[in-house]
């Protein structure tokens, strides 16, 4: 039984870890997001554009 415990505090562990990583993530993406498209209005380039499609593909994975 504390096998059991021990495995699923554990668990439950790398769980929120794994979620403060994923919202980390997001906000470096959404903080990408906003320069591109900030650079989009001012002067757009392809480059710019291309990272922008290139986001809005990696939300539908």
């Amino acid at each position: 039984m504390v096998e059991y415990f021990t495995q699923d505090e554990h668990d439950t562990q790398l769980s929120e870890t794994k979620g403060a990583m994923l919202d980390k993530i997001d906000e470096i993406l959404e903080e990408n997001l906003k320069s591109s498209l900030t650079k989009l209005v001012k002067a757009p380039s392809a480059k710019t554009v291309e990272h922008i499609l290139n986001y809005s593909k990696s939300l539908t994975k």
